[in-house]
């Protein structure tokens, strides 16, 4: 557990995952409170999170998700070293709204993941309603695109909408660009050819058969696959398609900075949300990819939802409905390469906007504690 307090102040964050703790949206909520001061406490089942690049003001601890462990620890004393409480979607909202109000300190909510309609989960149902119940009560809550906002308001029952702070999937100062050249030699592309890239999700609903379709039918295309979760048999049926020798597969996962970097090295990068569950099609820039994409100055392919329509307004990506429209793309991006990866970088400027909503981010947490 946690030390004891000092007189700094001190903030307990709650991860469902782990490996979130480098996530552009968490990055921005360590970043914003070690900005104003405060000393982080990030919860996390095990393993615990690697938070050593945070510096010595940032410590991992352990914590499990559930009834039984919450009615176990909520009203021990510890709790009260910490000013506010945050925790991401979905069980750990539960566990910090507990805290929050058991022990009269602020909260706020990261909802990166709203789990209605057939992304409803299977959670209990107390759990859910304990989870939405301390959506309510935060002080905020915070969604990664605008076109979340009303999705939340509905799941959740919250009235204000000012209640509801937008901050996107993206670092507010994204990584220098690895050496796009020894990537390329790395991954076997030769000069000229064009390279489409995968990152974190791949299967079906994020447009894989799509993507497979165009590479196995263009003996000139390049294939980067980055994929998070791809069992063993997922990798091995990759290594036997077709042009296999124009694909390069990561072999393990990639830390969150080290796959940004790495991506001005592609040419072309996915952005496919085909599972129809209301938050995929209110993706925009909450999703972690397209935005990495963006700020690193790649031009995208993206599903056709109305929250992707900017990206041909700046004239820096492609929206598609299928196979064929899929195909398409890649040729008409790859004809206005310069010019789109220029419109990429202009797009995450001025309609991503990650520094000026770090800025809000941070005034918004600077306001729960004088």
């Amino acid at each position: 557990m946690a030390g004891s307090r000092t007189s700094r102040r001190r903030a307990a964050h709650f991860l469902l995952i782990p490996g979130l703790a480098h996530s552009p949206p968490n990055d921005a909520i360590i970043g914003a409170l070690l900005d104003l001061d405060y000393a982080v406490d990030v919860y996390s089942p095990l393993p615990l999170a690697d938070v050593a690049e945070y510096g010595d003001r940032v410590t991992a601890h352990p914590v499990e998700y559930g009834r039984r462990w919450l009615l176990t620890n909520c009203a021990s004393r510890r709790w009260r070293q910490y000013d506010v409480f945050s925790a991401t979607a979905e069980a750990p909202i539960a566990v910090a709204g507990v805290l929050s109000r058991l022990h009269r300190r602020p909260s706020f909510m990261l909802v990166d993941e709203i789990k209605s309609g057939s992304y409803y989960g299977d959670a209990r149902e107390h759990w859910k309603r304990l989870c939405r119940w301390a959506m309510r009560h935060a002080a905020f809550c915070i969604v990664n695109d605008e076109a979340r906002i009303g999705l939340l308001r509905e799941y959740a029952g919250i009235g204000d909408p000012h209640r509801i702070l937008v901050y996107p999937g993206c670092y507010r100062a994204p990584p220098p660009p690895a050496d796009r050249d020894a990537l390329r030699r790395q991954w076997s592309i030769p000069d000229g050819r064009i390279a489409l890239g995968v990152s974190g999700g791949f299967n079906d609903t994020a447009g894989a058969a799509w993507l497979l379709d165009a590479f196995c039918a263009d003996p000139a295309l390049h294939l980067v696959v980055q994929a998070a979760g791809l069992s063993r048999f997922e990798r091995e049926l990759l290594s036997h398609v077709d042009g296999r020798e124009r694909l390069h597969l990561e072999p393990g996962w990639l830390p969150w900075r080290e796959a940004w970097a790495a991506a001005p090295a592609i040419d072309i990068g996915l952005s496919i949300y085909l599972n129809e569950a209301p938050q995929f099609q209110k993706m925009g820039v909450s999703s972690n990819r397209l935005c990495m994409f963006l700020a690193m100055g790649v031009p995208v392919i993206a599903s056709r939802q109305p929250s992707f329509r900017f990206l041909e307004e700046y004239d820096c990506g492609v929206v598609v409905d299928d196979s064929k429209s899929f195909t398409a793309a890649v040729d008409r991006i790859a004809g206005r390469l310069p010019r789109m990866r220029e419109n990429a970088l202009r797009c995450a400027r001025e309609y991503i906007r990650a520094p000026e909503r770090y800025a809000a981010l941070r005034e918004r947490i600077g306001g729960l504690v004088r």
